[in-house]
């Protein structure tokens, strides 16, 4: 009985403690992702708009980093420059900290220098992180129990150079699983070629004696050249039996990726 009292006041501070960091909120106001088609030698400048949309004054600082993600469910953020295909250290932005008051907009500008350099061709991308900083609460430091929360953004700068650059998806592998007592199958892909992708998995499934049991699709996913992404496609209303499939990645722009496959769904 008193390691639950233990846990019951445990928690009740935890509580108390976050309520108290809560109003103080930082937002970014057009967009995650900035994406542009540019030439090798071409400059090219944008702005990240944020709000502090909290009662009280917060500090943001905003710094580099590069952007790695697998289909596991593993993602890195790395220092700029680490990846093959960075283009952090073509970037400049102003400023790296500042401090809005209750409700105020500042604008982060950025600007991206391609090298004058004929091999660059396809996606070359990092992040400019954007985080609320939170300062020690010095007037809770001697209950025991310290917890400081962080608002963290990662706003993807992404450089597309030239047009000839290589499409290349690969199937990396199949799952046949429940989800919410619901069959699915899910599919891993990854992009193996040169540049940004946003594949539309679409699976169409016939029967034993080749009648189309249902045509099934999966929202788009975006991946960059090196990294992975997991699609999950419903089988709502396919009924038990064996069945074959045709497996498309539709990219767009007539960049199609197939695979053919047999499952059984029980």
């Amino acid at each position: 009985m008193k390691k639950i009292n233990y846990l019951i006041l445990f928690v009740f501070t935890v509580f108390i403690l976050l309520a108290g960091t809560s109003n103080a909120s930082i937002v970014v106001l057009n967009g995650l992702s900035h994406e542009n088609q540019v030439q090798a030698g071409e400059t090219y400048r944008g702005t990240i708009e944020i709000q502090n949309t909290g009662s009280n004054g917060k500090q943001v600082q905003i710094y580099i980093r590069d952007y790695w993600f697998s289909y596991s469910g593993e993602n890195r953020h790395d220092p700029g420059g680490t990846l093959k295909r960075s283009n952090a250290r073509w970037i400049t932005f102003d400023p790296e900290l500042l401090t809005l008051d209750s409700s105020q907009v500042a604008t982060i500008n950025y600007e991206v220098k391609i090298p004058q350099n004929d091999t660059l061709r396809g996606t070359y991308w990092s992040v400019l992180m954007v985080e609320g900083v939170t300062s020690p609460d010095v007037d809770n430091i001697n209950q025991g129990v310290q917890i400081n929360t962080a608002i963290r953004y990662a706003v993807q700068i992404v450089s597309n150079v030239g047009t000839n650059a290589k499409s290349d998806l690969q199937f990396l592998g199949l799952e046949l699983a429940k989800q919410e007592d619901q069959n699915v199958l899910n599919v891993a892909v990854g992009n193996v070629g040169e540049c940004i992708l946003r594949p539309e998995m679409s699976l169409e499934l016939f029967d034993d004696l080749g009648n189309s049991a249902g045509i099934i699709k999966a929202d788009r996913r975006k991946t960059f050249p090196g990294t992975s992404v997991l699609s999950t496609l419903v089988l709502e209303g396919i009924k038990p039996g064996n069945y074959s499939g045709v497996l498309i990645a539709d990219c767009g722009e007539d960049r199609l990726f197939g695979s053919n496959l047999s499952i059984e769904i029980e």
